[in-house]
């Protein structure tokens, strides 16, 4: 099988500050995102720090979206199986056999086209908001190959506006409001992509929610196919 369901074992960095309780208060969650950004500005691969980052400053929105799926029997599945797509559990030599077109097909080739892995980090599951902070990290890679953005500078700020609009979520407003600041990565100035990113945000938000898939489940589909579940618009060109 291409695509395996398990989970890896908890893990955190408490001595580098990685860690937020279950309930966690403001001040913790901000003590854990300061901590992160800390750490991704010397190691921006770090396999932890981003999805604490995420955590922290997203758990309310990372609840309610948990909350949300528990509400419907699909979503009940996706949070009981706790399906993963951590490198371990995928099989890119089964991916590029698949037929082309399919999603599959065109994930195993996103990873050789951009000369990168796939996604490999432990991180802590203990209930369903922590499992779906999880499930976001491992997924962002597929979301490049379904919405058709690049893994460029551009590519990277175009999807964080789709998941804005999307999933509504601040990590995203503020990995924006911060490209457009500092303009990391060779980025060029905000005003010369802005209209790319109102069409990201407009597509996100038209969008059905990106937790509604089964994607470990969906890689024998097409791609048209797995657009057309979650109902994304065409890219207007650019």
């Amino acid at each position: 099988m291409a695509v395996e369901s398990s989970f890896s074992a908890p893990v955190s960095r408490v001595e580098d500050g990685l860690y937020l309780s279950e309930n966690p208060s403001l001040f913790e969650r901000l003590r854990a995102a300061v901590k992160a950004l800390k750490i991704l500005e010397k190691a921006p691969d770090d396999p932890i720090a981003p999805a604490i980052f995420n955590a922290a400053i997203d758990g309310p929105v990372f609840r309610r979206h948990a909350e949300a799926l528990a509400k419907t029997p699909e979503g009940q599945a996706l949070l009981t199986e706790r399906p993963t797509l951590q490198a371990h559990n995928i099989d890119l030599n089964a991916l590029e056999a698949l037929p082309e077109g399919t999603v599959g097909r065109a994930f195993a080739k996103y990873f050789s086209d951009n000369r990168i892995s796939p996604f490999s980090t432990p991180y802590e599951v203990r209930n369903d908001q922590d499992y779906v902070v999880k499930w976001y990290r491992e997924t962002h890679d597929l979301h490049h190959v379904l919405t058709g953005y690049a893994t460029d500078a551009v590519g990277e700020m175009e999807l964080q506006a789709f998941a804005w609009g999307n999933l509504g979520l601040r990590t995203s407003q503020f990995i924006l409001l911060v490209a457009a600041l500092v303009r990391p990565h060779k980025l060029p100035p905000i005003w010369k992509y802005s209209a790319r990113l109102r069409a990201a945000y407009r597509r996100g938000k038209a969008s059905k929610n990106l937790f509604s898939a089964r994607y470990e489940q969906s890689m024998e589909k097409t791609l048209e196919q797995m657009r057309e579940e979650l109902a994304i618009p065409p890219r207007a060109a650019a």
